[in-house]
């Protein structure tokens, strides 16, 4: 259903395509107002910061196949496409991703700003590592 939006034969190209960073955008706000809703059993509407998702591909091995001097914007963008091509490609289910970052929010309506970015960036963290095996090299 999605082939034509969905053709990558590499990590690097997947991550460059501006459209799977838009629906990635989408998705990854999808995911991570779900699994904040679970965790802190409050219905919430989040958006993920930049920073978060950069943080957390910048601390991955999928990193290196960017450049060097890549800013938040552009890691984050680049996180979101692989997001979206793997969910695009049926390598993705929401609700294990949901779960996944669920079981690693260790959050609650007092978690500060700062501690919930960390928590979050290191959740995105382990779900990149835990999913990179499903891109093409």
């Amino acid at each position: 259903m999605w082939d034509s939006f969905v053709q990558h034969d590499n990590i690097e190209s997947i991550m460059k395509d501006k459209g799977l960073a838009q629906i990635g955008d989408n998705l990854v706000n999808f995911f991570y107002s779900l699994a904040k809703s679970v965790a802190t059993s409050v219905a919430s509407g989040e958006k993920v910061r930049d920073s978060v998702l950069a943080k957390a591909i910048r601390a991955t091995s999928v990193y290196h196949h960017m450049g060097r001097r890549t800013d938040a914007g552009r890691a984050a963008d680049a996180y979101e496409a692989i997001i979206a091509y793997l969910w695009m490609k049926d390598k993705l289910d929401i609700k294990d991703v949901v779960r996944f970052l669920t079981d690693r929010l260790d959050i609650d309506s007092t978690t500060n700003r700062k501690r919930e970015a960390e928590i979050s960036s290191e959740a995105f963290r382990l779900l990149l590592e835990s999913i990179s095996d499903r891109l093409p090299q």
